[in-house]
């Protein structure tokens, strides 16, 4: 089923998220986001360490194949992004028991310490921005956010 929006509406969704997008690729952004947490020192070290948290949400261990298709890159980029992270001392690599070809990546305890600090640090930098804003337009905000994602994810794997 098609629906028929008009085009002003889908471009200002469109130039919505595309500023939201760019805000948080920013040096700023990520300076604030990452200061003062060692080891984690870019971008990609989080979104591997938020990658491999999500396996373990699952009660397994992500492999690099995991990681790759969560940050949307090639899997010998999340490679050599995951050899760096395990150097760093934040995440373990041992070979699964079941298959010794794939690899069973696990936060260590410096890994969930660091990802903790900046996922707090994250949701602090985005309360202050909707900290005037009534309960009931965060609530609704992310309600319908909620919706675009499924429905994004749902278009994307069609």
């Amino acid at each position: 089923m098609h629906i028929t929006v008009p085009t002003p509406r889908y471009d200002h969704l469109d130039e919505l998220l595309t500023r939201i997008h760019i805000i948080r690729q920013r040096p700023e952004w990520r300076r604030r986001l990452l200061d003062s947490v060692d080891p984690v020192t870019t971008v990609s070290t989080l979104r591997v360490l938020r990658a491999v948290e999500q396996c373990e949400k699952s009660d397994r261990g992500a492999s690099i194949g995991d990681v790759a298709d969560y940050m949307a890159v090639e899997h010998s980029t999340a490679s050599r992004t995951v050899g760096a992270v395990v150097a760093a001392g934040l995440l373990t690599k041992s070979l699964a028991p079941d298959d010794q070809r794939r690899c069973v990546l696990m936060l260590t305890e410096a890994g969930r310490k660091a990802l903790a600090a900046v996922t707090g640090r994250r949701r602090e930098i985005v309360a202050g921005v909707v900290s005037d804003w009534p309960d009931t337009d965060v609530d609704a905000l992310v309600d319908l956010l909620g919706r675009l994602v499924t429905d994004f994810e749902r278009g994307v794997r069609a």
